[in-house]
């Protein structure tokens, strides 16, 4: 058993990075739980513990799928909180609704279900996770850094790879180790 998620890395983008290190520093001494630079990514479908079985099986579809798919762009704008700037708990970058993410969702949405694997749970709502708030103190500044990023263009990123990691539980955090990769068509 593996504990598996398909996503899209973000971390390495250098204009991403600048407006996580500029929200962490506003943010600083507030009880938040910071994603590791290098682990951000886009999650497309968290699988949770699979079977190798399952994984080949969904590792072969996934080839199948989105070899043919083009490559697109990605446009990050904006800062929120799920679930309400009342009861913050999870901050995150927006990602603007693109047709090559939507039809990235459909062809994922397609292997899950021609290869008989877990469905999710709730529709795909794609935001980049940043950090997870434990506790805020100062909810003003939180509420201006809301305010000051709320439409701001933080990236246009390309997407011209799809990853299926592994998750491994740390106590330091989690480890993702990327199990395959798919190449998105670039013409």
């Amino acid at each position: 058993m593996k504990r598996v998620f398909l996503a899209l890395p973000v971390g390495d983008d250098p204009a991403v990075r600048q407006h996580y290190d500029n929200i962490r520093m506003t943010l600083a001494g507030e009880t938040i739980k910071w994603v590791r630079p290098e682990n951000l990514h886009l999650t497309l479908h968290f699988f949770g513990d699979m079977e190798e079985g399952a994984i080949a099986r969904a590792d072969r579809l996934f080839r199948q799928h989105l070899s043919d798919l083009p490559s697109f762009d990605l446009l990050f704008r904006g800062v929120g909180v799920f679930p309400s700037e009342r009861k913050p708990r999870v901050l995150w970058f927006g990602i603007d609704a693109s047709p090559g993410l939507e039809r990235l969702a459909g062809e994922v949405e397609d292997v899950l279900l021609e290869g008989d694997l877990p469905l999710p749970d709730k529709p795909f709502s794609p935001h980049l996770t940043i950090g997870r708030i434990k506790w805020i103190d100062h909810k003003d500044t939180l509420a201006d850094l809301l305010d000051r990023y709320r439409d701001k263009m933080i990236a246009r990123l390309p997407v011209r790879e799809v990853l299926f990691f592994e998750s491994i539980l740390r106590p330091e955090g989690p480890e993702y180790k990327i199990l395959y990769r798919y190449h998105l068509d670039e013409r």
